[in-house]
């Protein structure tokens, strides 16, 4: 019997994060990655988007598997959120795992999880089909992509990647035999990120921060670096730095040293104890040998910036000074740019000599076009889709794709939107169906807060950007209903819309149309007060707009005794 094959996105096409893709192999779906995003400015109040679960809840009868390929938060972070309301078995390495589980108990979660614990290169029979496991080299310490057998052949999900020959560590390797024996039968269908694929070339082996600071370690000077906590490659750049000039390193802060304990349990980087400085034994060293490690998340790096630069932080023994070097080694998303110019700022107050690394110094974990090439060339897909990217990267993918030579057309290469399905017969025709939002929704699902998942409403976002472009009116009268009439105020109160100077006439305006509207109900015995509030808003709106072309958040009170 042939399979038919469904395979669609929740999130992760035409953006940067919340991956999460929906692989449907006849009645049996196979969840791989479940991802999260950082909001963008437009967005203000909100911690997390995440990735749409309903559909997978709808039918998590039929979820036979989580696949988690590393750990990164676009890629797991959204799992904490909507695991309990559609649960599976979740496969993953034993560090993915750990991460998993630190996460969790970050947030103080105590839903229980099931994993299935694999090697990042291995074979493993799920729902009676044989899912094969192979390691690819990332900066999350055992990261793999993922091969799912069917009728037709093996639907390829390649996760992040780079090609890199020269790699020794153990935890970031490609393992070009696993993918080798993979080739040996024929690929369906090839699911391949696309951040790089605009860019020509490799990605190594401009992605190594060694080069561009390793003669900071080589002073006489104490240095302070930052990353962020799950670039794991980068912290074992650092710690093979440290080694290799013999400095000892001390955990700036609780959180850091969090870290480094989970990442010193699973040895994806060697670090030596004799090199661990304790926070009893800071002073005791001289400040030529130290290095001061910090980790982070998200905008919380940078704040923490600020924080040592002040001397505020959670060491008070730790501040910078014009003998001291910091190196940056955090490069900013697009979402956190303005915060960490600001935190750059405080930190050349220090005095201190500041090492900023530009983005177009380094290149993140992520394939480029010859790294692409390589996957294309070695496993000659039947059918090829690009995900995880903007739509420009996606566009890019596909286009290399074109150009292979490899029997890919446009008839076989696919750019879909989330919630759009690329859906294969019995006989192995394609076709693909628009997204009903209906069925699989895939609108962002926003949390504020990092603890319990909580939805925050689109119109609460909508006032919360409103009231950060146009500010805010509160006008408020006291009634009388016995009385019929106002027995105090009103009292109008503007803020983040209008000059200080410019706010008197404006508010005896305000306060007049209230006036009326609510003298006018009182004198036709109108209590319907949320009725009068509303016109009175709509009103006070329009005088507003027509004045100066301002649209704030307009809350009329109206108390009665």
């Amino acid at each position: 019997m042939e399979d038919i094959i469904k395979v669609s996105a929740l999130g992760g096409l035409d953006e940067n994060g919340r991956d999460c893709y929906v692989i449907e192999i006849n009645n049996d779906i196979f969840v791989i990655d479940a991802g999260l995003a950082l909001p963008d400015k437009t967005i203000p109040g909100v911690d997390y988007l995440l990735a749409n679960a309903q559909y997978l809840i709808s039918n998590k009868d039929r979820i036979r598997a989580y696949i988690m390929t590393h750990a990164h938060d676009e890629n797991m972070g959204a799992l904490k959120y909507f695991y309990d309301d559609a649960p599976a078995p979740i496969y993953c390495t034993r560090f993915t795992k750990h991460v998993i589980e630190t996460q969790f108990n970050f947030n103080e979660l105590r839903i229980p999880l099931d994993f299935e614990v694999v090697p990042p290169t291995s074979s493993q029979k799920i729902a009676g089909r044989n899912v094969h496991f192979f390691q690819t080299s990332h900066n999350a310490a055992y990261s793999f992509g993922v091969a799912i057998e069917t009728s037709k052949g093996n639907i390829v999900f390649t996760s992040d990647f780079i090609v890199d020959y020269s790699v020794k560590t153990p935890a970031y390797i490609f393992d070009m035999k696993a993918l080798s024996i993979l080739s040996e039968k024929p690929t369906f269908l090839l699911m391949s990120e696309s951040k790089g694929a605009n860019y020509e070339g490799y990605c190594s082996p401009r992605h190594r921060v060694i080069p561009l600071i390793e003669r900071y370690f080589k002073t006489n000077r104490r240095i302070f670096i930052n990353c962020f906590w799950q670039n794991f490659f980068r912290i074992s750049e650092i710690i093979d730095l440290c080694i290799e000039n013999n400095k000892k390193i001390f955990f700036y802060n609780e959180f850091t040293r969090q870290i480094m304990k989970m990442l010193m349990d699973f040895n994806p980087t060697r670090i030596p104890s004799s090199i661990i400085v304790n926070k009893e034994d800071l002073l005791r060293v001289r400040e030529q040998e130290l290095v001061i490690l910090m980790l982070g998340r998200g905008e919380e790096i940078y704040k923490e910036l600020v924080n040592i630069a002040d001397g505020t932080g959670e060491d008070k023994r730790v501040r910078l000074n014009h003998r001291d070097i910091f190196i940056n080694a955090a490069l900013p998303t697009p979402t956190l740019e303005t915060i960490a110019t600001r935190s750059i700022d405080y930190l050349y107050r220090t005095g201190a000599d500041v090492v900023w690394i530009k983005k177009n110094q380094i290149t993140a974990m992520h394939p480029r076009q010859d790294d692409l090439k390589f996957f294309l060339s070695v496993l000659k897909p039947r059918y090829y889709l690009p995900v995880r990217g903007n739509f420009i990267n996606l566009m890019a993918n596909a286009k290399l794709a074109l150009s292979m030579g490899i029997g890919l057309n446009h008839t076989n290469v696919f750019i879909l939107d989330n919630g759009m399905q690329l859906c294969f017969n019995e006989l192995g025709r394609p076709s693909i169906l628009p997204n009903n939002p209906a069925i699989m929704p895939t609108h962002p699902i926003l949390v504020d807060g990092s603890g319990v998942s909580t939805n925050v409403a689109e119109n609460i976002v909508n006032d919360r950007r409103q009231l950060s472009v146009d500010g805010v009116v509160v006008i408020a009268v006291t009634v009388s209903v016995e009385e019929k009439r106002i027995i105090a105020g009103p009292d109008c109160q503007m803020r983040g819309f209008v000059y200080v100077k410019e706010a008197e006439p404006l508010l005896k305006s305000i306060a007049n149309i209230f006036v009326d509207e609510v003298t006018t109900a009182l004198s036709v015995n109108n209590i319907d007060f949320e009725n009068v509030k509303a016109t009175a808003q709509e009103r006070i709106r329009r005088f507003i707009k027509r004045e100066n072309g301002r649209e704030p958040m307009i809350i009329p009170i109206i108390v009665t005794k």
